[in-house]
């Protein structure tokens, strides 16, 4: 069989995970990266605010959640998630697919949370002022004029944390999981006969990331065409 034969063989699997198994493969490498892009969101915006807080201690706070998960390197930070904080002992007992998703926002929301708190303190003080002397709440300002204003400013660096991510849920083969890393190497097993599907396996695995990655940053180029800073500033004076 030639390696073409083999990988057009295996292409379901690679895209969609082994059957009974789905989703899996490509699929399941998406659709784990965009739930931890999304939550990470999430925590990664009270984090940020928290840094870019007047409050010192706040800022210690932040400063310390960013520091323990953006320091960790993925796999170890994957394997305590799994073995220590959500094992047995622990009585929770998760599963290699739930430390996962867990690991992965962890990690993802502490690099996110750095961009957010950068994007907010780049926000024009003008802009928040206007806002604030047109009667405003607290909360309003926050949600429709900075955050919005600073994900403008932070949506190269928000792409490039999303795709990294994307590639980084490789590690997620250290336990089993069934996404596209994991898929690939069970393809090609352990039979010394399979030896010259290696590299062919891996470098077609290395274009359909580089694939999504490219994908990805297409969509999100043609989204802050857009979004010109001006016709931004123009839209927020609108809504306040």
């Amino acid at each position: 069989m030639s390696a073409v034969d083999f990988l057009w063989r295996n292409l379901p699997n690679f895209l969609l995970g082994f059957p009974g198994q789905r989703p899996g493969g490509l699929l399941l490498s998406l659709w784990l990266a965009a739930i931890a892009i999304t939550l990470g969101f999430i925590i990664a915006v009270w984090v940020g605010s928290l840094g870019a807080s007047r409050w010192w201690i706040l800022r210690r706070l932040a400063a310390a959640y960013v520091a323990i998960f953006r320091g960790l390197p993925l796999l170890l930070l994957l394997l305590v998630i799994h073995q220590v904080v959500g094992g047995k002992r622990t009585g929770l007992d998760f599963s290699p697919m739930t430390s996962s998703l867990v690991a992965l926002t962890l990690y993802t929301s502490a690099y996110q949370a750095e961009v957010i708190r950068a994007g907010l303190m780049a926000v024009p003080i003008e802009l928040v002022e206007t806002a604030r002397s047109m009667g405003s709440g607290s909360w309003r300002v926050f949600l429709r004029v900075r955050l919005r204003y600073a994900l403008r400013l932070m949506l190269p660096a928000l792409i490039n944390e999303m795709i990294t991510l994307f590639k980084d849920s490789s590690v997620l083969l250290i336990l089993g999981v069934g996404e596209l890393m994991t898929v690939a190497r069970a393809s090609l097993g352990s039979s010394v006969h399979n030896s010259v599907y290696w590299l062919p396996t891996y470098l077609f695995v290395g274009v359909l990331y580089a694939l999504v990655a490219l994908g990805i940053s297409r969509l999100a180029a043609h989204w802050e065409r857009k979004r010109q800073p001006a016709g931004l500033i123009r839209h927020l004076g609108l809504q306040l």
